[in-house]
């Protein structure tokens, strides 16, 4: 049965291609007139990350390209700004206003390459600079990696399990890997594996020269803390410091954003004083943890909202929170899964986690991983 007439005619534009952002359309093409706005040609399965860095040609398999899953509706570019009143947004460099009924934003967070990769690289040169990287951890001894959180932690995992010989250190400016909202069973897991492998960990403390740091691995440094602590590298990865994406509503939305720049929602997910708008993933303040298994959770709340608003029937779906949950994998070898209250070892999150979830992510676009429509 297809979309009733009311639900067809509507528009919905959303802003970034993401998790939550190609999901949201993906799940409602076909059922109204969607536009996904986004600068890149595929999506970036950030999340899969830390094994691009290792992996010769695994880097191709964590950008989905938007064209074979949304065809026309994609648009390439970025929001210059919103204009609630007119119910449209306003595209950087062309200034082309697009029209909408219901937007959604689900712009993300910024951060270093390699988890994050800059506005303005495209997806091939991305892919060569994770190939270069590949090709630096093969050549230098000391790598630190400065943040323990998923992604950290990851990292050091990876390259520890590929080159168990190369000296890896972590540092982490609290007490504990991952976060304190995570049972200690899950933390403790996952320290006692990665100090298994012999990565070096340095906790509860802060790096304090961060900014002095080469970060291209042009050259040899050494890594201060506010303890007294120096470890000589090779090459550094900074994995902390990831900031909301702001660009695209700082100045439409000012007045419902809080002191991190997320967007204050309601538990349906509509900004605060737009009935129309909605935020989704990183840059709502619905959750506190940020990850990519949220954004989707968001986007089926969305989905379902949008067309309630559309067709006027049916009750707006609340977004819980529920228990956390979360797979660390530590390489191919190790790793552990958090669900709700029950903690699971390395081989149940190396299974569930054993590539990095690529195949999955693309199936909840619905698109069948392919090599034929990967990135070159």
């Amino acid at each position: 049965m297809g979309a009733s007439n009311s639900m067809s005619e509507k528009r919905v534009v959303i802003i970034g291609g993401g998790y939550g952002g190609l999901q949201t359309a993906s799940s409602l093409k076909g059922k109204c007139q969607v536009t996904l706005i986004d600068p890149k040609d595929g999506m970036h399965a950030n999340t899969a990350s830390p094994r691009a860095c290792v992996e010769p040609g695994f880097a191709r398999k964590t950008f989905i390209p938007y064209a074979p899953v949304l065809g026309d509706s994609f648009k390439k570019g970025w929001v210059k700004d919103i204009k609630p009143d007119k119910k449209i947004v306003i595209l950087e460099e062309t200034f082309e206003e697009i029209p909408y009924d219901y937007l959604v934003i689900a712009t993300g967070t910024t951060g270093q390459f390699p988890t994050k990769i800059k506005r303005d690289t495209n997806i091939p040169d991305a892919i060569k600079e994770y190939e270069k990287l590949i090709e630096q951890i093969k050549r230098v001894n000391k790598i630190t990696v400065i943040g323990g959180g998923a992604a950290g932690t990851e990292i050091v995992g990876e390259i520890k399990v590929d080159y168990p010989e190369k000296e890896v250190t972590l540092i982490h400016s609290s007490d504990v890997l991952i976060g304190p909202m995570m049972k200690e069973k899950f933390r403790n897991s996952l320290r006692k594996q990665l100090e298994a492998l012999g990565v070096k960990l340095i906790l509860g403390e802060k790096v304090t020269n961060l900014d002095e740091l080469p970060l291209d691995g042009s050259e040899k440094c050494i890594v201060k803390t506010d303890k007294g602590s120096e470890v000589e590298a090779d090459l550094v990865f900074v994995c902390i410091g990831l900031k909301i994406n702001t660009a695209a509503y700082s100045s439409a939305l000012s007045n419902s954003m809080d002191e991190h720049g997320c967007l204050k929602v309601r538990p349906t997910l509509q900004v605060e004083g737009h009935d129309n708008i909605f935020a989704i993933g990183d840059c709502s303040n619905i959750n506190k943890v940020k990850m990519a298994y949220y954004a989707g959770l968001h986007s089926d709340v969305v989905v379902k909202n949008i067309e309630v608003l559309a067709t006027t029937c049916g009750s707006l779906k609340i977004h819980k929170e529920g228990s956390p949950m979360m797979v660390v994998t530590l390489g191919r070898t190790g790793g552990a899964l958090q669900a709700g209250p029950a903690v699971f070892g390395s081989f149940v999150a190396r299974k569930l986690k054993e590539d990095m979830m690529i195949k999955r992510i693309w199936s909840t676009v619905g698109l069948k991983y392919n090599e034929s429509h990967l990135f070159n």
